[in-house]
């Protein structure tokens, strides 16, 4: 089996990993903030976060296996992102269900992606656990779609940073392989 080889665009996924994270203490310390807002921005940042991918994706499509699967997950980041910029009042009815349902891709995506990791890198069980906190929170959210915004907010915030931390500590560990 060829050898893959490191993520050379491993500082995408540290801006993805710092979005997350500043989306998520805004989410955390401003809880009364209107829900339309805070969806707008959740918009942003996801398409944003799908740019990052597809540029990954397609610079890298010649070193790895998981490419496409990344891929997959920047286009239906810019979807799910414009969905939601575009019709927030529409969104706001659903927003619960189109994160959880955003929340169980990226998670099965990143599972994809550990399971094809080069099972050399060290930092491999960070992608596992973080594919199975996501999916887990994506369950939580639709057994129990919380009826306050306050506190969607924060459930949405404290997943953002965990998700922000590790995609930021994977991305890192990525350009350490980089240097090996």
């Amino acid at each position: 089996m060829k050898k893959q080889k490191p993520f050379k665009n491993w500082w995408l996924l540290t801006l993805k990993g710092l979005l997350a994270i500043i989306f998520g203490i805004f989410a955390v310390a401003m809880p009364g903030t209107t829900l339309i807002t805070l969806m707008i921005y959740f918009g942003i940042v996801i398409i944003i976060g799908g740019i990052f991918l597809i540029t990954g994706a397609l610079t890298h499509k010649d070193h790895s296996k998981s490419w496409r699967n990344w891929l997959y997950e920047g286009i239906f980041d810019i979807l799910i992102g414009l969905v939601i910029i575009f019709f927030p009042e529409f969104s706001i009815d659903i927003f619960i269900i189109i994160l959880a349902i955003w929340a169980i891709s990226v998670g099965f995506s990143q599972l994809v992606n550990a399971m094809n990791a080069n099972r050399e890198n060290k930092s491999r069980w960070m992608m596992f656990l973080n594919a199975l906190i996501v999916i887990v929170f994506s369950i939580i959210l639709f057994i129990n779609p919380f009826e306050g915004a306050v506190a969607v907010t924060y459930l949405v915030g404290i997943f953002a940073i965990i998700f922000g931390l590790f995609i930021t500590l994977y991305s890192i560990n990525l350009k350490t392989l980089k240097k090996e």
